[in-house]
């Protein structure tokens, strides 16, 4: 005889307080089985701590696995927010039971799945148990804002390098210097995977006490928390993933808490580590120094760096098409190595020698100044709307995952020529940007003139943007004009 499933479930201590304990739920349960006098073997699945919102429980996925293999004949809650929330997957759930030849029923709202209005209930039920739960959501939300906007007190837990003191962010000394260590580091060229490394050699764990992982590296060296900035409502939740608010619905609280790196330090953090993104698996070879920065004009793809030596012994370093020679798109054309390498360290070290102590304003024309930022920040909306489209798309099978990457790539250039205008427009005018570009010129001279070529590819990384080759010939550079302020 197929065994009755008691499933009960418990979030906060609060919820003992209203009547839902665990023990009187299972007391409520054992009773209605009498009621209804049905006997059999009972057990109890019991997930202690574990909110409604999704259905990834311990007892729950051990109990839908017993109902799979038809072990259990029927399951019994106390309430249908005990089982879930959301209406889609409580229809899915009781569809399985269903097809599988398992009764479900509610000790509170008395219903029977088995017929029509029994059916109906339930869909009326669980409609009214998502609508709470959103209500619930939103309320906190509300609550979270205000937090946020009126007090500094703390809204999550802290990320490594600090604690929670009184309510408050307070910086964790000896994390703090580790965190500075990891800047540095990935400021100097290293990469996630190297950091990573070096923090598991010196039995650096996380707040978890787990090993960093790279991924872990790479999200702590992205956080703006570590300025003293607070970001809030930047996010949110659907359909079981985690996708980014427009900017300008994000909560900005600036000298929300002490700062363990200045803004200068994280904008140059930025920098290193997207132009290592662009490098790929070429990002810690120093035989190529313009991994990630060099781009085909015609497709958009990446140039990348080639190899060749004939029976001769002759050696061909070149840059091709990354998009030609992956998957034969485009056309085949190529730059030499050295001639391009060269042709960009002359055009910065001629700039470096031209500075001058007080990096005086270069002049640009006054249309260059303005720039109409609420145009600008529409064309970032339809920029959204489109990735929203996008990923929409994918969730649904209707492109491929390659057919995403390449729309997500070249949504997200756009975007960045965009954010670019729109830095250049709101810090005032683009000379006070290239007066910037200029001091960190100056400070990678001894980079730039080096013999080491890791310290030159990782000087070229802070201070080219891309560099567009047409035709194998025609060079195009774009120097990173970047605010220092993000």
């Amino acid at each position: 005889m197929k065994k009755i499933a008691l499933y009960i479930r418990v979030s906060t201590d609060e919820q003992a307080l209203k009547g839902n304990s665990l023990s009187e739920q299972e007391q409520r349960l054992r009773a209605y089985c009498h009621a209804m006098d049905w006997s059999g073997t009972i057990e109890v699945f019991n997930d202690d701590g574990y909110s409604a919102g999704n259905l990834k429980r311990p007892a729950l996925t051990r109990m839908l696995r017993q109902v799979r293999k038809k072990e259990i004949g029927m399951v019994i809650i106390t309430k249908i927010d005990r089982l879930c929330r959301n209406l889609k997957e409580l229809l899915m759930l009781v569809d399985e039971f269903d097809e599988l030849q398992c009764g479900f029923a509610s000790a509170s709202e008395r219903f029977d799945t088995s017929n029509a209005t029994g059916r109906m209930a339930l869909h009326i039920l669980g409609a009214f148990a998502e609508f709470e739960r959103g209500r619930n959501s939103e309320r906190v939300r509300e609550n979270m804002i205000s937090l946020v906007t009126n007090t500094d007190k703390a809204i999550s837990r802290p990320c490594f390098g600090y604690d929670i003191v009184d309510g408050k962010l307070v910086i964790n000394k000896n994390e703090a210097e580790i965190v500075k260590k990891m800047a540095e580091w990935m400021i100097e060229g290293e990469g996630a995977h190297k950091v990573m490394m070096r923090l598991k050699d010196m039995g650096i764990k996380t707040k978890d006490g787990n090993q960093f992982s790279q991924g872990s590296v790479r999200r702590l060296m992205h956080r703006e928390t570590l300025t003293g900035t607070m970001i809030y409502n930047r996010t949110y939740a659907l359909r079981g993933k985690i996708l980014t608010r427009p900017p300008e619905e994000w909560i900005i609280i600036d000298n929300h808490h002490e700062a363990i790196l200045d803004k200068d330090t994280f904008q140059q953090l930025q920098m290193a580590i997207t132009s290592r993104r662009r490098a790929g698996a070429q990002a810690d070879n120093e035989r190529w120094l313009l991994s990630g920065l060099l781009r085909c004009a015609h497709c958009g793809g990446l140039m990348i760096g080639r190899y060749r030596r004939k029976n001769s012994g002759r050696e061909y370093y070149n840059y091709v098409c990354n998009t030609y020679s992956k998957k034969g798109e485009c056309y085949h054309h190529y730059i030499r190595r050295d001639e391009i390498e060269n042709t960009v360290l002359g055009n910065l070290k001629e700039i470096g020698q031209q500075i001058t102590g007080d990096f005086g304003e270069v002049p640009v024309t006054e249309a260059e100044n303005q720039v109409d930022t609420s145009k600008l920040h529409e064309k970032l909306k339809k920029l959204d709307v489109k990735m929203q489209k996008q990923i929409e798309l994918f969730e649904d099978d209707d492109i491929s995952r390659e057919d995403y990457r390449i729309a997500r790539d070249r949504i997200n250039r756009e975007r960045e020529e965009i954010e670019e205008q729109i830095s250049i427009a709101e810090t005032g005018s683009r000379a006070s940007l290239e007066k910037d570009f200029l001091k960190r010129v100056d400070s990678l001279k001894p980079n730039l003139n080096s013999n080491n070529r890791g310290e030159i590819k990782n000087a070229l990384r802070q201070l080219i943007k891309i560099v567009d080759i047409t035709n194998g010939s025609d060079v195009n550079i774009q120097v990173r004009l970047e605010p220092l302020d993000y």
